[in-house]
C-alpha cells in the first residue's frame, strides 16, 4: 500500500514537521497522517490505546496476549481505542487503519480488528483474508454478545481479553474445517 501523507496536523499534541509529513504523538502513540486521513504509526503493535482505556500493566498483559494468539494462529489479532472516528463511519475507520498500518499474516493479509470508539461509544469488527472465513457475520454477533457486557460496565480490559479468547476458539474451530456460523453455534 502506498501512503500519502498529509503536509501538515494540528493538534495540542507535540508535533514535528518536515516536507511532507507531521508526527503526531497521541496517548504515546507516534502517528502521521496518511491516505483518506489515515493514522500511520510509527511503530505497529497490536494494542493501540488511543482513548486510554486501559493502564500500562492491563496494555502490556492484553499484547501479550493478542501476540501470542497471532503468532500461533498465523492471523493478526488486534484491538485499536479512538477518541474519535474523524468524521468516518466505524467501518471504515477500522479498515482503513488495518491496511494502512500494514496488519496481516501473508498474502491475503489475514486478520481481525476490533475498533472501540468513545466518541460515539461504538464499536466494530474488520476481517481480511482468512479472517472473513474465521469470523462470519453471526459469529461477529456472538462474539460482540460475549464481550458487550464488559463494554457496557466500562471494563475495557476484560472486554479486550474476552475478544482475544474469543478469537482463538473461532481461528481454532475455523482451521478445523467448522467455521462458527448459523447452524454451526
Amino acid at each position: 500500500i502506498v501512503r500519502e501523507n498529509s503536509s501538515s496536523v494540528t493538534s495540542d499534541s507535540s508535533t514535528i514537521e518536515n516536507s511532507n509529513t507531521a508526527t503526531k504523538n497521541i496517548s504515546g502513540y507516534n502517528t502521521t497522517v496518511g491516505k483518506n486521513n489515515t493514522l500511520v504509526l510509527e511503530n505497529r503493535t497490536r494494542v493501540v490505546d488511543m482513548a486510554e482505556l486501559m493502564d500500562e500493566s492491563e496494555k502490556s498483559s492484553l499484547l501479550s496476549k493478542l501476540d501470542e494468539i497471532s503468532e500461533r494462529q498465523q492471523l493478526d489479532v488486534v484491538v485499536v481505542t479512538v477518541n474519535t472516528l474523524d468524521g468516518k463511519t466505524p467501518a471504515a475507520y477500522a479498515d482503513d487503519f488495518y491496511d494502512y498500518n500494514g496488519y496481516g499474516y501473508g498474502q491475503n493479509k489475514d486478520g481481525v480488528l476490533l475498533l472501540v470508539s468513545m466518541e460515539d461509544r461504538d464499536w466494530y469488527i474488520s476481517t481480511t483474508g482468512y479472517g472473513i472465513t474465521a469470523f462470519t457475520d453471526k459469529g461477529i454477533d456472538y462474539i460482540s454478545d460475549e464481550f458487550k457486557p464488559y463494554l457496557s460496565d466500562g471494563d475495557y480490559y476484560e472486554a479486550f481479553v474476552e475478544y482475544a479468547k474469543q478469537c482463538d476458539k473461532f481461528i481454532t474451530q475455523a482451521k478445523e474445517g467448522k467455521p462458527y456460523d448459523t447452524g454451526n453455534m
